[in-house]
């Protein structure tokens, strides 16, 4: 809600935020989705503010109503703004991005956190990869280091 024109970078792609902006005090360069900055792209500009958001003009100082009123004409029960953050972690994920990146992006310090964000579903487990026919069988299961 609070972005600035400033933040947004259309031309390499990125929106940056400065520590002071960030939940960890760490700051963050966000790759910028090619629909998002046509949408951006498009937004007009403040005559009075930098801010991005605007309605009727002036910025946009919450979006709670609008998006539980979304939520209901989309059908969606249980839902929560934070909830698309979750989404976008695992689509990330889903899209082959590894889990540097999706941390770097989302501002994730710590796998832990990180971890949290995921849910591997049936579904992916049903597509796992196995290793291609060998013809020898790694059987060795010492994970004890070994005295020299």
């Amino acid at each position: 809600v609070r972005l600035t024109w400033e933040e947004v970078d259309l031309k390499a792609g990125f929106i940056r935020l400065r520590s002071t902006r960030t939940k960890n005090k760490t700051a963050r360069s966000i790759p910028i989705h090619p629909r998002v900055r046509e949408i951006l792209q498009g937004l007009p500009r403040g005559l009075h503010t930098d801010r991005v958001f605007l309605h009727g003009g002036k910025p946009v100082k919450e979006f709670k109503n609008a998006f539980t009123a979304a939520c209901v004409r989309a059908g969606l029960k249980d839902f929560t703004f934070h909830d698309l953050r979750h989404c976008a972690v695992n689509n990330l994920r889903l899209a082959g991005n590894d889990f540097f990146r999706i941390m770097a992006i989302s501002g994730h310090k710590t796998m832990s956190v990180f971890k949290r964000y995921n849910a591997v579903t049936e579904k992916e487990l049903r597509e796992v990869k196995w290793p291609e026919k060998t013809r020898t069988i790694d059987t060795n299961m010492d994970t004890t280091a070994k005295a020299e």
